[in-house]
């Protein structure tokens, strides 16, 4: 189930019990209209190097985006 749509969703479901407090505050503000979710794709999801395995390229570009000192 993507970010967007546990924002836009009220109903919990079964692989959802481990979010905690924080996706309540953003679907509220969601629901206000005070928040936009919108999709990134991970050409320019940079915190992507945290949690994927990216190719070399993307790692390099996301490093760079990111002041991480990776030089090339």
């Amino acid at each position: 189930m993507s970010a967007i749509a546990l924002t836009s969703n009220p109903v919990l479901h079964q692989r959802t019990k481990h979010i905690e407090v924080d996706i309540h505050f953003v679907r509220e503000r969601v629901a206000k209209k005070h928040l936009q979710v919108q999709f990134v794709s991970s050409n320019e999801q940079y915190a992507d190097i945290f949690t994927k395995g990216l190719s070399t390229p993307l790692f390099q570009t996301h490093c760079r985006n990111l002041s991480l000192g990776f030089t090339s």
